[in-house]
């Protein structure tokens, strides 16, 4: 037959995972990159620089508007997996109450 000890629960071993990019990180690359859109955007538009630098500078804008997006993207990453993390680590206090505090099992 089966042991009984073999089906008892086995502490779960906790994993460490990488969480990506910080919020901080990534609003920094956000917010860098769009000053870095307005302003070259605003360089080439008004058209007072020689060709050069109008065309340095919207090079410039088009790769300020990839990292833009990018760190956009990021953002949100870091958002949902900060929320992760915390439910969580609720969720492991939760389980880790004892007596009445403990929970309950649904029926």
């Amino acid at each position: 037959m089966t042991d009984p000890s073999a089906t008892a629960e086995q502490p779960q071993e906790i994993l460490h995972v990488d969480l990506g990019m910080s919020i901080g990180v990534a609003a920094t690359i956000s917010i860098v990159s769009i000053v870095l859109v307005a302003g070259s955007t605003y360089a080439v538009v008004k058209g007072t620089l020689s060709a050069g630098m109008t065309r340095l500078l919207a090079v410039v804008a088009l790769l300020s508007l990839v990292a833009m997006a990018y760190g956009l993207i990021e953002l949100a990453l870091a958002v949902v997996a900060t929320t992760a993390e915390r439910r969580r680590r609720a969720r492991e206090v939760t389980e880790r109450r004892q007596g009445d505090r403990a929970r309950k099992p649904k029926l």
